[in-house]
């Protein structure tokens, strides 16, 4: 059954939505403009965000235990380690238990990373590289053994890295792009649900959709509509993957982002 609330949410509503069972879920988090921009003229997801949309990335990173992005998009937003800063959102996590902070994931190829998330906090959650395996004794010369994984030789393979942190009790895997990665996670088949935030705006021209590379032939991914949230023209979407789709984290990758 859909869900259709209209007007601002509190956040124990938005934790009611979002909510996953206690098995392992993959997710991801977008936000697009009316005419299917990823981002602003900036080339930045940010200016094309608002407070509503930003309430449920807040929370969404705080249901989950790591968050996987792809080191272009670390590059491009300026990602550093991952912190739960509002308090309420803190207990979330730690009535979960749950470490106060998510895990940053960062998917490369190429074992370059940037300064940013290289540089230790205490402060904030640890740090991991899904690499290709010929930059896994690079990688793990400066930032542990611990924190490499090797997902595939030549480039990160998603059934490979999901099913890696799925092993270390990474359970709840939320990745936020960008739109070559999650292209590369559709096509395996390994993405359970779509949180689509739909601005009311257009940016025109060219740039990036949610989903840039192609996922193959065969049938369609398909997605079921789970929940809509109206607030202040923005809507909230919730998808759940329809697996049969597709299949279930098969073999096989798209284009990754490195």
């Amino acid at each position: 059954m859909v869900t259709l609330l209209a007007g601002p949410r509190s956040l124990d509503d938005l934790l009611r939505q979002y909510a996953v069972g206690p098995g392992p879920v993959v997710r991801a988090n977008f936000v697009t403009t009316l005419d299917g921009h990823a981002t602003g003229g900036d080339g930045l997801s940010g200016s094309i965000n608002s407070a509503a949309d930003k309430q449920v990335f807040d929370l969404l990173r705080a249901l989950a235990d790591v968050v996987v992005v792809g080191a272009g998009t670390i590059r491009a937003e300026g990602y550093g380690r991952l912190r739960t800063e509002d308090p309420a959102l803190l207990e979330l996590r730690r009535a979960a238990g749950r470490p106060d902070h998510p895990v940053l994931a960062v998917v490369t190829a190429s074992g370059e990373l940037p300064e940013k998330v290289l540089t230790p906090d205490p402060e904030a959650g640890d740090l991991l590289a899904l690499c290709a395996g010929a930059v896994t004794e690079e990688l793990s010369a400066s930032l542990g053994p611990d924190a490499v994984i090797a997902c595939g030789t030549d480039s990160v393979e998603p059934t490979t890295a999901v099913r890696a942190l799925h092993e270390r009790g990474l359970g709840h895997v939320l990745t936020e792009g960008g739109p070559h990665l999650l292209g590369g996670w559709v096509r395996a088949g390994v993405l359970d649900e779509l949180c689509l935030t739909v601005r009311p705006v257009v940016v025109g021209g060219t740039g990036p959709r949610i989903l840039e590379a192609p996922i193959g032939s065969g049938p369609l991914a398909r997605f079921e509509l789970r929940h809509a949230l109206a607030v202040e023209g923005d809507l909230m979407l919730r998808y759940v993957a329809v697996k049969e789709s597709r299949t279930r984290h098969q073999s096989g990758t798209g284009p990754h982002l490195n």
